[in-house]
């Protein structure tokens, strides 16, 4: 069929409101039913809601208070497709297909329909009227799917899109997108790759997707939480606040090759999630990116935007297995945390970054962005490596914690800092900053003279220097390990020679489903940490 042909009845519908569970679950099976081949044309705009006041740009996201709600989805406005699924099932094979109008998708699966779209190209020009609408409803993404029970299947298709607010493949309130080797290139801002927000579920897999654009990362998820599962692909993002995952929900990523020449490998705002496997993930921006306090390589934090809350659990979760990740950081840290509570679990990954001009670790507040009450506004982390090789500082502020995990034959070679906050709030200090516990299997390889709140070294564990000497630890004003080097640690609290990691030690042992995509293409895509 012919996509510039003249337009036929517009496909319009007013959604209702749907609340969804902050733990978000995955949308299940593929909405069936055979019906009448109906390729639509329409056109019209969508509900046009103020766009939010700048507040500090997240990465990836627009930031502020905007009118959207947060956790439940809302949009009482209109969706426009210029090939349409509304609750029947459609299909469409090798076309062109172009959505020229602003808010209009140029493909389309609501209330229950599945659209299934086999080779072809789906072009998207128009611009966003509402920058709140295309982020959280995506009314002018190029390939949208809404609505429980609503599934999109792109199969072999190209995408383009040129307009502001075009986001690539977007999956929200509750709907289905399977995405297999496509190709998905935007170049404005606001223009995401893969995005999911209100429960929204995109299993994708063989995708190459490029986004030139500010605040639009390759893999997404936003208010309301999603969920994105990319395997086997390759990504690249040039804009600032751009990284290559950014999190509000659950984002997943195994066997994914990405560079981002703007932004930060990856950024989490809220109690969310980001796991990645196999992957070789890289930028090559040099200083800060957006609004950021600091220069970093990967951001966990939380706004006062609204846009991220709890969808995945009680703490951010970050994980790397057997991963590559690569900043070229001239300053800042290469893991940054601030106004949020986070456990980071890395295994087997390299991280390849200036450790003589960028710290490992920073939890710190800050006074930037309205992210939380200056003073009162550090980081709670649990940082741990198994079998896992970290090198470069760590440092924590006096409002912030630090317990540095090193398991199953880690190595840390690097030093700590605790930098004195003086807008602490009163009640707001940290009883300890960095605690440092290394198991029967581990060694700190210490690079200096350090003071650490607390430390805990098991039985076997090994605190040396360079040269694999024994250092001297003092805690409590006495000598409790008299070294051959000539490096001391202190010891401001507790010391003990035991190790007792809890859960936020652990790796995940789930990720997100992939069955409805291995059944829709005969693959076997699962995979664990």
């Amino acid at each position: 069929m012919n996509a510039n042909s003249t337009a036929r009845t517009p496909v319009l519908a007013t959604r209702k409101l749907i609340v969804i569970a902050m733990a978000v679950s995955l949308a299940s099976g593929l909405a069936a039913g055979a019906g009448t081949m109906a390729v639509m044309k329409a056109t019209g705009t969508a509900g046009d809601a103020a766009a939010s006041s700048a507040m500090g740009s997240a990465p990836g996201g627009q930031g502020g208070m905007g009118g959207a709600d947060t956790m439940s989805y809302d949009y009482a406005g209109t969706y426009s497709g210029a090939l349409a699924a509304d609750g029947s099932a459609e299909t469409s094979s090798g076309e062109t297909v172009t959505a020229s109008n602003d808010d209009q998708n140029a493909a389309l699966a609501q209330n229950g329909g599945t659209l299934t779209v086999t080779g072809g190209t789906l072009a998207k020009s128009g611009n966003a009227s509402s920058d709140d609408n295309a982020n959280f409803y995506g009314t002018n993404s190029i390939a949208l799917a809404v609505g429980d029970g609503s599934t999109l299947v792109l199969d072999g298709t190209k995408l383009t899109a040129s307009g502001s607010g075009s986001n690539g493949v977007f999956a929200t309130d509750s709907a289905t997108a399977l995405v297999r080797g496509a190709t998905i290139a935007t170049t404005a801002d606001n223009s995401r790759g893969l995005d999911a927000t209100y429960g929204g579920t995109i299993l994708a897999g063989d995708v190459t997707a490029s986004t030139q654009g500010d605040h639009s990362a390759t893999v997404a998820t936003d208010r309301g939480g999603g969920s994105v599962s990319l395997v086997d692909s390759t990504i690249a993002t040039a804009g600032s606040g751009s990284p290559l995952l950014y999190s509000t929900g659950d984002v997943q990523a195994y066997n994914v090759t990405g560079t981002a020449s703007g932004s930060q490998i990856a950024g989490m705002e809220g109690y969310n999630t980001i796991l990645i496997k196999d992957s070789t993930l890289k930028s090559t921006n040099t200083g800060k990116t957006g609004s950021d306090p600091i220069a970093n390589g990967v951001i966990i934090y939380q706004s006062t935007s609204g846009d991220a809350e709890s969808s995945t659990g009680e703490h951010a979760t970050f994980q790397a297995v057997d991963s590559t990740l690569t900043s070229a950081i001239e300053s800042g840290s290469m893991f940054y945390f601030t106004n949020t509570t986070a456990d980071v679990v890395l295994s087997n990954t390299t991280l390849n970054f200036d450790t003589t001009k960028a710290t490992l670790i920073n939890a710190s507040g800050n006074d930037s962005n309205n992210w939380g009450s200056t003073g009162s506004n550090g980081a709670t982390v649990t940082f741990t490596g198994r079998s896992q090789t970290l090198e470069g500082d760590v440092t924590a502020d006096t409002i912030s914690s630090v317990d540095l995990y090193l398991l199953e034959g880690s190595t840390w070679t690097g030093s700590a800092s605790i930098a004195e906050n003086a807008s602490a709030a009163s009640g707001s200090t940290s009883e300890a900053p960095i605690t440092v516990n290394v198991d029967a299997t581990s060694t700190w390889v210490v690079t200096g003279d350090t003071t650490v709140s607390a430390l805990n070294v098991a039985s076997g564990g090994r605190v040396v220097d360079a040269s694999g000497r024994t250092v001297t630890i003092v805690a409590g004003g006495k000598t409790v390990v008299s070294g051959t080097s000539g490096i001391t640690v202190t010891v401001t609290g507790a010391y003990s020679t035991s190790v007792e990691a809890g859960g936020d030690t652990e790796l995940a042992d789930e990720t997100i489903d992939r069955s409805a995509y291995d059944e829709q293409f005969g693959t076997s895509t699962s995979w664990s940490m």
